[in-house]
């Protein structure tokens, strides 16, 4: 796993931190191109893994029909759903064993850190909600805010279910990847209380084609 940037995690206020980071003097034009080239650069810092969940999101939301907007805003989301990971200890993320009680709930705040620092910055202030909602479920039993299915975005809509197909399928220091056959059982478990229906659907339709599963 990269290393993260501790110095980012151990400030009791991130948003102070985030503002004194941005050279005043400097402007820089905020093209297409750009602010691609940032969400990428973030992602590949704080979480090998988003490019994945970039991956995953990207064919859902293209089975939905989402327009070119939507996906272009989609792609950034996901590649900075989980920059506030920057704010949990490598200590609770690379636990071999079991979280603690309050070892979870430090967890469990990280998209209120990506809420945080994503609204000070003014070019992915729009991205704010459909990163930091990316953990709630559609039935109100998600956090870190318990909302329900009108309260979220599209885009967050299907990071929920990408990014919980990519954990799925990838390592973790206490287990091994999980079979395809065995994410789509487990994401079907959600239709309808965890994830949105449709986007379930077009999760498993492209989970079985993909040349892996």
């Amino acid at each position: 796993m990269l290393t993260r940037w501790s110095a980012a995690r151990d400030t009791t206020d991130r948003n102070a931190t985030v503002a004194a980071a941005e050279p005043e003097e400097l402007a820089i034009e905020a093209t297409d191109q750009r602010l691609d080239q940032i969400a990428t650069a973030f992602a590949g810092v704080f979480d090998a893994e988003s490019s994945f969940t970039f991956e995953h999101s990207d064919r859902v939301a293209a089975r939905l029909g989402f327009s070119e907007a939507e996906l272009v805003r989609l792609r950034r989301a996901a590649q900075l759903h989980d920059i506030g990971k920057l704010a949990v200890p490598n200590a609770i993320l690379d636990k071999l064993g079991l979280l603690t009680g309050p070892e979870w709930e430090i967890v469990k705040q990280h998209p209120a850190h990506t809420l945080g620092v994503l609204a000070q910055v003014p070019v992915f202030r729009e991205l704010a909600e459909d990163t930091a909602n990316h953990h709630e479920r559609i039935d109100g039993q998600g956090y870190f805010r318990g909302l329900t299915l009108v309260q979220l975005t599209p885009a967050a809509r299907v990071l929920a279910v990408a990014d919980v197909a990519d954990a799925l399928m990838s390592a973790r220091p206490y287990r091994g990847p999980r079979p395809v056959d065995e994410v789509i059982a487990l994401l079907r478990q959600g239709r309808g209380t965890q994830f949105r229906p449709d986007a379930v659907d077009a999760m498993t339709v492209s989970l079985a084609a993909a040349p892996s599963a």
